[in-house]
C-alpha cells in the first residue's frame, strides 16, 4: 500500500501517467476520479482521506477544507485561485499552489488569434464562403492594424507576451493599465501606464489579462462600454466574470463598439441562449487559450512536483498562501 494518496478531482487530460512518475519517490498513488467533482459532496466524498489534492475548476471552500482528514497540499492545475479559499487553507496549514508559467505564450497566442480574427471578421469571410458566396466585391468594417492603439487591461506575464507578440503589427502605442506595476517597468518595455478611462477612450484594441478580484468583477460593464471606440474590438483571455457579458452583447448590438472575441464566461458552459452566441460580430472559444501539448505537459508536471516536494517536507516553489 502507497504510503500517500494524491486525488486528481477534476478529469481532462488524455493521461496521467506523467503525475504517477513524478510522485513514485514519494511512494504516492494518483487516484484519478471517475467523474468531474463540480460540487462540495463531490470533491468531500472523492478526496476526504486524500493527503494531496489535483484540482481545476472543482469548488475548494471552506466546508471542502475542513472535512479534509490530512490534506497536506491543494495543487491548481492552473493559475487562478478564485475557486478556493486561500484564507481557510492558511489557517488549516494547507499548502496552495498553481502553476504561473505554464500557459503564457499559449494563453498570449490566442489572445493575438481572437484580435486578429475580429479586426479582419474572419468568420463572417469563413460562413459567406461556405454558404455560396466569395466575395470577390466587399465592403465591411475592416481596419489594418498598422498605426493603431493596443490597450492592455492587466500587465503580467501574459499581458507582456501579447506586448512583445504585437509589436510586429506596429502599434501607434501601446496603453497599459495595471495599478500594480511599476510605471518605470511599462515605459522600459515601450508601452505608457495610464488610468482606466484613459485606455477605454483611445485605445482601437483592448486585451484583458488581469486576474478576477471582487475590485476586478464586470471592470468592463455598461458605463466602461460607452467609454470605448465605436470602432473598438475587446479580447478576453483571463477571467469571465471581468466583462458583464450582457452589457457587451447589447454594446455589440447597438453599434458603440465593434466585435469581441471571448476565450472565458462568467458562466461556463456560457448558455445556448446567451445573446453572444448568435451574434457574427463575437468570436467565442470555449476556455482553450491555455491548451497546447506543451503546456498541458508543462501543467501537469508542473503540479505533481508541487506535491512531491510537499510530500517530501519542503513547501512549495508557488506557494500562494504563506503563513
Amino acid at each position: 500500500m502507497a504510503k500517500y494518496k494524491a486525488v486528481v478531482v477534476n478529469t481532462g487530460y488524455e493521461t496521467y501517467d506523467l503525475e504517477r512518475e513524478i510522485l513514485k519517490p514519494a511512494d504516492a498513488q494518483v487516484v484519478v476520479v471517475t467523474e468531474d467533482s463540480m460540487t462540495e459532496d463531490d470533491v468531500i466524498n472523492a478526496a476526504r482521506d486524500a493527503d494531496a489534492i489535483f484540482v481545476r475548476e472543482a469548488p475548494i471552500t471552506a466546508r471542502v477544507l475542513k472535512s479534509f482528514e490530512r490534506c497536506k497540499i491543494v495543487a491548481r492545475y492552473g493559475v487562478g485561485l478564485d475557486n478556493i479559499d486561500l484564507e481557510t487553507a492558511r489557517q488549516l496549514k494547507i499548502y496552495v499552489s498553481n502553476v504561473p508559467e505554464y500557459g503564457t505564450e499559449d494563453v498570449s497566442d490566442h489572445a493575438v488569434a481572437l484580435l486578429m480574427g475580429c479586426v479582419r471578421s474572419l468568420l463572417v469571410r469563413d460562413q459567406n464562403l461556405r454558404n455560396g458566396n466569395f466575395e470577390f466585391d466587399i465592403c465591411d468594417e475592416i481596419f489594418r492594424t498598422t498605426d493603431k492603439t493596443l490597450g492592455l487591461l492587466g500587465y503580467g506575464k501574459i499581458g507582456q507576451a501579447f506586448h512583445r507578440k504585437w509589436q510586429g503589427f506596429l502599434p501607434n502605442k501601446v496603453l497599459v493599465y495595471d495599478p500594480y506595476v511599476d510605471t518605470e517597468f511599462i515605459n522600459a518595455n515601450g508601452a505608457e501606464k495610464v488610468e482606466l478611462d484613459k485606455l477605454l477612450h483611445e485605445s482601437d484594441f483592448i486585451s484583458i489579462h488581469a486576474p478576477l478580484t471582487p475590485e476586478t468583477k464586470h471592470i468592463i460593464n455598461t458605463a466602461a462600454l460607452k467609454k470605448m471606440k465605436n470602432t473598438a474590438i475587446l479580447v478576453n483571455t483571463a477571467r469571465g466574470a471581468l466583462i458583464d457579458t450582457y452589457a457587451l452583447a447589447k454594446a455589440l448590438q447597438e453599434g458603440e463598439i465593434l466585435r469581441a472575441g471571448l476565450d472565458v464566461f462568467e458562466k461556463e458552459p456560457i448558455p445556448g441562449d446567451h445573446p453572444l452566441v448568435s451574434m457574427s460580430s463575437v468570436i467565442l472559444t470555449s476556455h482553450v487559450a491555455w491548451y497546447s501539448r506543451e503546456s498541458t505537459e508543462d501543467l501537469q508536471g508542473g503540479a505533481a512536483k508541487e506535491i512531491l516536494r510537499v510530500l517530501s517536507g519542503k513547501p512549495p516553489v508557488n506557494w500562494v498562501n504563506p503563513w
